[in-house]
């Protein structure tokens, strides 16, 4: 069953800042990834996954916003 990018990173205790940081990348860049504002390149799917201990398969898309 695929998951959220956020429920994952809650699970694994982590904050917005702290991936960001261990990703190399903005927490700002982080959070619209996580909120769907921006596309995840596959470079930053598989970074979270490495993180994380998941597979790109784990994840759910979040829905694009629109606004």
């Amino acid at each position: 069953m695929a998951v959220s990018m956020k429920a994952l990173r809650v699970n694994a205790n982590l904050t917005q800042e702290e991936i960001a940081r261990k990703m190399g990348i903005s927490r700002d860049l982080y959070n619209q990834i996580e909120n769907g504002k921006v596309d995840a390149k596959p470079v930053y799917i598989y970074a979270f996954c490495q993180l994380i201990g998941c597979t790109p398969d784990d994840i759910s898309a979040p829905e694009m916003s629109t606004k």
